[in-house]
């Protein structure tokens, strides 16, 4: 399957469900897709992401407590990950060149579904003022304030689910990291499975490694080796398989327990490791492996749990934050490496040619 028949693909799956999502109005493409020629292969271990986007009466929009409103989906071996939004997000221009979220995604080809011409009316303008400062400077301060709902999710998160939800809080505030450096460089916005992989590519852009080994010591990842890494990760996989087996309990993460995303987790892990990033590969697999850990412990057969407690403890010791006093340390040093990140992200802006007044 080329990029263009997935594309296609999911459009038709859209037109074969506005019966049953009342108040659809739009739908677009987002992530890397979007990155993509339409004639090249699509990633066998790559979803596909879009944003469905409804009138503000739906109740598709009503989400349940802290977990993400998505709609997941496998469609002829295309994995979908599609994100619930609300047409007040997309009621001016302006709304939509200060959301990195969106932003981009209208400034290329990305409309899948659009009766009412919503997106069409927006294009023109977003397009025209995409590169202003005024607008990239709105979503560096829309990635500063989702760190800081992010950070503040970590009382919660330790609440329920005790170290291993602390430690993935930590690992989902590293997507704004660098989503904030892509913001300002006028790239598009992905993250996904080889987010470290296009971090360090962005501060190798800019000089600044520095900050990327920070990111590594961060996570205790700069000393860990290829055979540690494929220990855990193999442990992780078989984690993985019996949690989306047993699942029935809600989790945070749980719009990434499905079968259809196994070579999301497995491929790409794997990917990375072969290509000599495997500090890259376990910090991808914090996401997988903690969460599916949490699954077991809460609906797995009971004479397995002890053993997967025990790889969790071993997965977070292996990080250097199977400690509290650790991972609070961790937490203060985030925030410090945070600030820094932003600082850079102005000097990009400052100095990019493509950035208009």
């Amino acid at each position: 399957m080329n990029v263009a028949q997935a594309k296609q693909t999911v459009r038709a799956w859209i037109e074969a469900n506005t019966a049953r999502w009342p108040g659809l109005r739009a739908a677009h493409l987002v992530g890397g897709v979007n990155s993509l020629p339409d004639e090249a292969p699509f990633p066998a271990n790559k979803d596909i992401d879009l944003h469905l986007v409804f009138a503000e009466d739906s109740p598709i929009l009503r989400a349940e407590g802290p977990f993400m409103n998505i709609l997941e989906e496998s469609l002829a071996r295309l994995a979908v990950e599609a994100g619930i939004k609300s047409v007040a997000d997309y009621r001016s221009p302006g709304l939509v060149l200060c959301n990195p979220e969106i932003a981009y995604h209208l400034t290329v080809d990305s409309v899948l579904y659009d009766p009412s011409f919503l997106l069409r009316d927006l294009q023109s303008e977003v397009r025209r003022g995409y590169a202003r400062r005024r607008w990239v400077h709105a979503r560096i301060d829309h990635e500063r304030h989702g760190l800081d709902r992010a950070f503040a999710m970590r009382p919660m998160a330790a609440a329920h689910l005790g170290p291993s939800g602390e430690v993935s809080i930590l690992g989902y505030a590293m997507t704004f990291l660098t989503t904030v450096l892509q913001v300002a460089q006028l790239r598009a916005p992905r993250i996904g499975s080889g987010m470290l992989v296009r971090m360090r590519e962005a501060l190798s852009d800019c000089g600044r490694l520095d900050l990327y080994d920070d990111v590594l010591a961060l996570f205790g990842l700069q000393d860990v080796t290829p055979t540690q890494v494929e220990d855990l990760l193999n442990d992780g996989i078989d984690a993985f398989d019996l949690a989306v087996a047993v699942i029935k309990t809600p989790h945070p993460a749980q719009h990434k327990m499905h079968r259809h995303l196994r070579p999301y987790f497995v491929e790409s892990c794997g990917g990375m490791v072969a290509a000599g990033d495997h500090r890259e590969a376990l910090f991808w697999g914090i996401l997988f492996c903690l969460t599916s850990t949490d699954v077991i412990l809460a609906d797995g057969p009971a004479a397995v749990q002890p053993a997967f407690a025990a790889y969790q403890h071993r997965f977070l010791q292996a990080l250097g934050m199977d400690d509290a006093g650790a991972r609070a340390d961790r937490y203060v040093q985030a925030e410090r490496l945070a600030d820094r990140f932003f600082a850079l992200a102005e000097e990009i802006i400052d100095r990019h040619p493509e950035i208009e007044d």
